[in-house]
């Protein structure tokens, strides 16, 4: 697969192999034999040795990252699995769905709005109010990336979605995604680990939420989604009081 790197204003495309290089030029050298890294070198990306400058932000937040985010994005057609890393800066790696992936700095306090971009999150009509409880093996086989498995679990949903007739029709339809949203950071000598879930569908947006049966799930609003995004990400991201993650 090639490398295309935009001098210009720091866009960089690539696969995974490639990335992986990249971000080991940050701590260790690289043989400068490698196919990959001649790749790297022919874009661009790599120069004289080193990551281009303008790619030197985004590295090292991948390189002292203090929490670690992945984004999960299942649908009809495909999964995708979006990764981020937070420090100073944000770094960012998109997934496109073809094997290659977007990487770019962004600064931290852009980033629910990179998650709500790769999320697809939108005006929705709200939902009327009501719960439905769901098997956590069905939002296994939503999240799969075996079509099969993903259209089990729709039928399973649809069934599910007694309360929302809309939703359940939509469903059916090819309407949807299921968001997954992991962030993972040391605070204090220990581990923290947060996971927002949530069910978009044309005809409005239900999150996943636990009470004593296990996952439910309850309609919800563009901006209170939006409030959950940012309430899942760390607020304090300095690193004296937040060690430095594994």
């Amino acid at each position: 697969m090639s490398v295309d790197f935009d001098a210009a204003n720091g866009t960089l495309r690539l696969d995974a192999e490639a990335f992986i290089t990249l971000a080991e030029l940050s701590s260790e050298a690289v043989d400068p034999c490698d196919t990959t890294f001649a790749r790297l070198v022919d874009a661009g990306a790599v120069l004289d040795g080193v990551p281009h400058p303008l790619l030197r932000p985004g590295l090292a937040a991948v390189a002292g990252s203090l929490a670690s985010l992945q984004v999960l994005v299942a649908g009809p057609r495909d999964v995708r699995l979006h990764h981020g890393w937070l420090s100073g800066d944000a770094a960012l790696l998109t997934d496109l769905g073809d094997g290659t992936y977007d990487f770019a700095s962004v600064s931290v306090e852009s980033v629910p709005e990179s998650i709500a971009r790769v999320t697809h999150v939108g005006p929705r009509p709200r939902l009327a109010a009501g719960s439905a409880v769901v098997d956590e093996s069905v939002l296994d086989d939503l999240a799969s990336g075996s079509t099969c498995a993903r259209a089990s679990g729709v039928e399973a949903l649809a069934d599910l979605l007694a309360p929302w007739p809309g939703a359940a029709a939509v469903v059916h339809a090819g309407g949807w995604r299921l968001a997954l949203v992991d962030v993972a950071f040391v605070d204090e000598g220990r581990t923290v680990a947060r996971r927002l879930a949530w069910l978009d569908t044309d005809a409005g947006m239900l999150r996943v939420e636990a009470d004593d049966h296990g996952p439910v799930l309850v309609p919800v609003g563009t901006t209170e989604l939006w409030r959950a995004v940012v309430a899942v990400l760390p607020g304090d991201l300095d690193a004296g009081p937040v060690a430095r993650s594994a």
